[in-house]
């Protein structure tokens, strides 16, 4: 539950992302732009990547492959509104990405995934608010501060839920895997599916 979470807020944060950086990209110079681009493809890739592994136990060399596949398509969408630059910033950075959390899913024990993979989401949805901060602060900075906090509210509510879905099901998942306190029993029981 917490792979399928993760996957849709990753996917959808970053096409938000795409959209807002390609509405407002005139506001962002070209360097804090790159800075942004290389920020969010790094965290995004981690991410993805991460859900790979544990969807692939085992399998690293596909796993690898696979991660750095589809984190180009993101690294892609990200960089897209900054032009040709960004976007190769972008690759190489998810590229990097892709390969560290495929060897951090492969290397990780089975009682840790959850938290690492929630920790993870974390980070992510706090460099898309950082990014987002950026991207909407020039025309934030000319608003009355009512129409500011119309603006930004429905923005911060998303990210509130986000993080609370993950918790939760971060929470919940953790509480559903445990049969004992032998790390060893859990392992053999949840890689035999009960």
């Amino acid at each position: 539950m917490l792979l399928l979470t993760s996957f849709i807020i990753v996917g959808a944060y970053t096409f938000y992302f795409s959209k807002k950086a390609n509405r407002n990209k005139d506001n962002v110079g070209t360097s804090l732009g790159k800075c942004m681009v290389m920020m969010l493809s790094m965290t995004t890739s981690l991410t993805l990547s991460l859900i790979l592994a544990f969807l692939f136990p085992g399998m690293l060399a596909v796993l690898t492959v696979v991660a750095i596949a589809i984190c180009a398509v993101a690294a892609f969408i990200i960089g897209r509104p900054f032009g040709l630059t960004a976007v190769m910033e972008s690759l190489s950075t998810s590229l990097m990405g892709a390969m560290m959390g495929a060897m951090l899913g492969v290397m990780l024990p089975l009682d840790s995934q959850t938290f690492m993979l929630a920790s993870m989401d974390l980070i992510y949805l706090a460099s898309i608010l950082f990014v987002t901060f950026f991207i909407k602060r020039q025309d934030v900075k000319e608003m009355d501060p009512t129409k500011r906090v119309r603006e930004l509210a429905p923005f911060f509510l998303t990210l509130l839920l986000s993080i609370l879905i993950i918790g939760t099901t971060a929470a919940w998942e953790s509480d559903f895997f445990k049969v004992g306190n032998d790390p060893e029993m859990d392992m053999h029981h949840h890689q035999h599916g009960g």
